[in-house]
């Protein structure tokens, strides 16, 4: 993460004008989306990866998520042209501050819910998806684009 870095260093106006600049690369429920609300506390429901090796088109793989919205709302977001995903998902390591070998809920929440994110240009064409989950779990995607829409009310 660049500008939210910790909870003792967060740079939300620097982010705001970075997310400012890259709001145009995006459709207009998309923009819409990234300029008024976030994924914040919502639940990670499932995530899906496509590889569509065709032997033609450049960058074949996207990757869909959907996550159920604070509000109750259900929301994909499809990443397509990836050129990088990283996830590192640990149960092990989603424990409590006080209780540092007891991991939350029983493990029962699996990858738990969305934490903060970052979405950053790494070119004119490719961006940065960085998505931290409160079971400590890091999600990094470099991909072409991104689509984020609401599935159901």
């Amino acid at each position: 993460m660049k500008y939210l870095v910790n909870e003792d260093h967060w740079d939300l106006v620097g982010y705001a004008e970075q997310r400012e600049k890259i709001l145009s690369r995006f459709n207009q429920e998309t923009a819409a989306f990234l300029k008024n609300d976030s994924f914040h506390d919502g639940k990670v429901v499932s995530i899906d990866i496509v590889n569509q090796e065709n032997g033609e088109m450049k960058d074949p793989t996207s990757i869909k998520m959907v996550i159920e919205h604070y509000s109750g709302g259900i929301y994909e977001i499809h990443w397509t042209h990836v050129r990088k995903f990283f996830m590192d998902y640990d149960i092990t390591r989603n424990v409590y501050g006080n209780a540092p070998h007891k991991i939350a809920f029983g493990g029962r929440r699996g990858l738990d819910e969305w934490g903060y994110d970052e979405l950053l240009p790494l070119s004119k064409r490719k961006l940065q998806h960085e998505i931290l989950l409160f079971s400590r779990t890091t999600i990094i995607i470099h991909c072409a684009n991104v689509k984020i829409r609401k599935i159901k009310a």
